[in-house]
């Protein structure tokens, strides 16, 4: 499966890493247009890791950060939603590879490979919490559907391809309980329902562990996570 970039993000494309702070930076060859593009969203992800807020993303931050004009700008994104937009489009896509390369280091067992992907979401939300808190605002579902990050993603058999920020993210964890019910791993007789469920958890588990730090959590979170992964994915034997 294409990873989330492949399919919705070309236009945001990393071609070189911003420098830091508000030194002045020297102006890009004639067609390199895009590589600006990419250090636009990357200033505006180095503003949200230092502040760890997107409130902090403003035209003359960004400007500032990379050692531009602020007009220049639009030049590239229309404002700042736009801007921030591409930056939840690459943290999605960040996610999706996260957990992609995660599975791929898990051994073969449909049923581990589906806990790794997992706790890799938790692992990636809670050491991220700053980029994870940005991705769900609702405000995104309806505009970004009207532009090239939301492309259609079948999220599994028989349901409808989804325009969704996350879409592809969640068609893995559809695949990995599908996996399990195809090993005859997992009583699951909706793919996408159980799916639904277990991201829920991970996405409370991320979220109130990040909220409410000082609530007396289960350690280590793997292992709370693996206690969440079985029964919600109606797992029924273990490799």
């Amino acid at each position: 499966m294409k990873s989330f970039a492949e399919t919705a993000t070309s236009s945001v494309e990393t071609l070189g890493r911003a420098p830091g702070g508000g030194s002045r930076r020297q102006r890009n060859a004639r067609g390199q247009g895009s590589k600006l593009t990419g250090e636009i969203v990357d200033a505006a992800l180095a503003l949200v890791d230092r502040t760890g807020t997107a409130e902090s993303v403003t035209l003359r931050a960004v400007a500032r950060e990379i050692g531009i004009a602020a007009p220049s700008i639009y030049n590239h994104f229309d404002d700042r939603d736009a801007i921030l937009l591409a930056v939840v489009a690459r943290l999605f896509d960040e996610l999706t590879v996260s957990i992609q390369d995660a599975v791929s280091r898990a051994p073969a067992d449909p049923v581990e490979r589906l806990v790794v992907g997992c706790q890799q979401y938790v692992r990636w939300g809670l050491r991220n919490s700053a980029r994870y808190s940005i991705l769900f605002e609702s405000r995104w579902t309806e505009t970004a559907r009207a532009t090239q990050y939301c492309k259609p993603v079948s999220i599994g058999p028989g349901w409808p391809e989804v325009p969704e920020f996350g879409a592809a993210a969640f068609a893995q964890l559809a695949d990995a309980i599908a996996a399990c019910v195809q090993a005859g791993a997992s009583a699951s007789t909706d793919v996408v329902g159980t799916g639904t469920a277990l991201w829920v958890a991970l996405h409370g588990t991320v979220t109130l562990r990040t909220t409410r730090p000082r609530f007396p959590w289960p350690e280590p979170v793997d292992e709370f996570v693996r206690q969440l992964v079985l029964p919600l994915a109606e797992v029924t034997t273990l490799g």
